[in-house]
């Protein structure tokens, strides 16, 4: 049955791993406004299988706010009746709230392979989503180097051979932040976070976020930052920037190399790249530099729809 939670519910309620986005401290860190939580709980389990959040505003449900994803996650134990009486009955509550569009961003499917019925239940209601494209690798013993193709393996001993440094440190996050701002800007691409909470995430989170920074004669030519999402299982490549004056050295290759190898030390299942399309389109030239490094391409679902 349904649960409307007056609190965010913890690992110790949940009978399936919370990612990091549907940990109480994190969906806190996204808005001082407190989300409306849905929780399903059958009767013969003590424990939460299904969990979803939403803010409500000027008739919209939104999920999340300032995450990479939201919405809802479940138990792989919970049947596909439980899974769309659950979606149902948080449909029919929001509408009760005169809540006419709904907004969330859910999981890539690679996460959880039980996502898709997910996918299955919302097409049931009628409701359209967007299907980004969503990249990632496998962690496993093979090396990074035998994953990618012959040019990316040029690239990459390319970076090797430089003096390139690797610095893993929170004592430039300053720096990393107006790198990213400035390669963004140059390139028209918006960045949603400001320096304020990009700092925050590293002070809140600081087994969670890593950054991964490439500097070249003390300059900054590479970074990205690693987000722990689920504890060895998913790690996930956040903010990428890298300076186009070494577009020859592809130094973004060294950058993932070193997220890789990061991932098989510390037993991760997969490194997830993101998506390489905006509103469903395509982004061909990223989509064939993460192929070209022997990524795998999955679905990540985004709902925009009335309700």
């Amino acid at each position: 049955m349904l649960h409307l939670l007056n609190h965010y519910a913890t690992q110790e309620e949940c009978s399936f791993t919370l990612s990091l986005f549907f940990q109480p401290e994190h969906l806190h860190w996204q808005s001082n406004k407190q989300a409306i939580g849905f929780a399903w709980q059958d009767y013969d389990h003590a424990q939460y299988q299904a969990l979803a959040y939403f803010w409500l505003e000027n008739q919209q449900a939104t999920s999340p706010l300032a995450a990479s994803f939201g919405g809802f996650d479940f138990d792989n134990k919970l049947s596909d009746k439980q899974l769309f009486a659950f979606v149902e009955a948080v449909f029919c509550w929001l509408k009760t709230q005169q809540i006419h569009t709904i907004r969330c961003v859910q999981a890539p499917i690679c996460y959880q392979t039980h996502y898709s019925r997910l996918q299955a239940i919302l097409a049931s209601f009628g409701i359209n989503t967007i299907s980004e494209t969503n990249q990632h690798l496998i962690i496993s013993d093979t090396t990074f180097s035998s994953l990618i193709n012959p040019a990316a393996k040029r690239r990459l001993s390319k970076c090797e051979k430089e003096d390139f440094v690797l610095d893993n440190s929170t004592n430039n996050l300053y720096e990393q932040y107006a790198f990213i701002q400035s390669v963004r800007f140059d390139k028209k691409i918006p960045l949603t976070i400001t320096q304020t909470g990009f700092l925050s995430l590293f002070e809140n989170f600081p087994e969670s976020f890593i950054p991964f920074t490439l500097y070249h004669n003390h300059q900054i030519i590479a970074t990205c930052t690693a987000v722990v999402v689920i504890p060895k299982q998913t790690i996930y490549y956040f903010l990428p920037a890298s300076d186009p004056d070494y577009n020859a050295f592809s130094p973004s290759i060294l950058l993932i190399k070193y997220l890789y190898d990061y991932a098989q030390a510390h037993q991760f299942q997969l490194l997830d790249l993101g998506i390489s399309s905006i509103n469903g389109v395509l982004n061909e030239n990223l989509f064939r530099f993460k192929k070209n490094l022997g990524a795998i391409t999955t679905i990540k679902q985004v709902v925009h729809a009335e309700i």
